[in-house]
């Protein structure tokens, strides 16, 4: 009776064990809609900006640990970046990411942006991107518009900087916005606090994270951006 309880015990375990691993199975867009991480994000479509790319609107997708993929493909010739907008807006709070992939080493010709968004003028931007430089700051901070001054700050990221499972935050507050990239033991890599009232956006904005290019790759590969978690404090 012990040997068949103890053999039953064992299956039980094995079942559990087997339930909680990754399904493995992606998920991916329907009619250009992505569920994630609590929030409706729609892709974007067509010939638009940031820099007048091809949005793919089949380029995103959810893997089984649940993890956010983005990605710049060449679909017969034409390269095609990738963009998600929150269906919500939101007037102030805590936004923070957690991008699994090397962005400090990707091409030259790429952007990684992760912002809250109303339209040109009213923006809250983290940027990675080398801007088409292979030497220069890789880490950008943005109010728009980012020509005021004190709106725009770069960082050039050492080489000593573990550069996966970097988290990114913006705390967006009715006096104050702050940006803070930190590497996955809490070692701080950027940290900018503006405090002009008069720069910061009063009015709520979308989430949006994109990945597209300046021109295509220097390489000539597809690039794929894992971001592994993203959370919302509205407050």
């Amino acid at each position: 009776m012990k040997t068949v309880k103890y053999l039953m015990c064992l299956f039980v375990l094995l079942i559990v064990s087997i339930l909680a691993l990754p399904s493995g199975v992606n998920t991916y867009p329907s009619h250009q809609l992505l569920n994630w991480k609590g929030q409706s994000w729609d892709l974007t479509s067509g010939y638009a900006n940031p820099g007048n790319n091809y949005w793919n609107s089949t380029g995103a997708w959810i893997d089984g640990q649940d993890r956010l993929h983005l990605t710049t493909v060449n679909n017969n010739g034409k390269w095609e970046s990738t963009m998600l907008s929150s269906q919500d807006r939101y007037r102030y709070g805590t936004f923070t990411w957690t991008v699994a992939s090397p962005v400090f080493t990707f091409d030259e010709n790429s952007v990684i942006g992760l912002c809250t968004y109303l339209d040109d003028s009213h923006e809250l931007n983290i940027i990675n991107s080398r801007w088409r430089e292979t030497n220069g700051d890789q880490l950008w901070y943005n109010i728009e518009p980012s020509k005021v001054e004190g709106n725009s700050k770069g960082y050039t990221v050492p080489s000593s900087i573990i550069c996966t499972n970097i988290t990114y935050k913006i705390e967006w507050k009715p006096t104050y916005v702050r940006f803070t990239s930190m590497q996955a033991d809490g070692t701080v890599i950027a940290d900018y606090n503006n405090t002009n009232v008069s720069a910061i956006p009063q009015e709520p904005e979308n989430v949006i994270m994109n990945l597209w290019l300046l021109g295509p790759p220097s390489d000539g590969k597809n690039i794929e951006l894992i971001i592994s978690n993203f959370t919302l404090t509205n407050d």
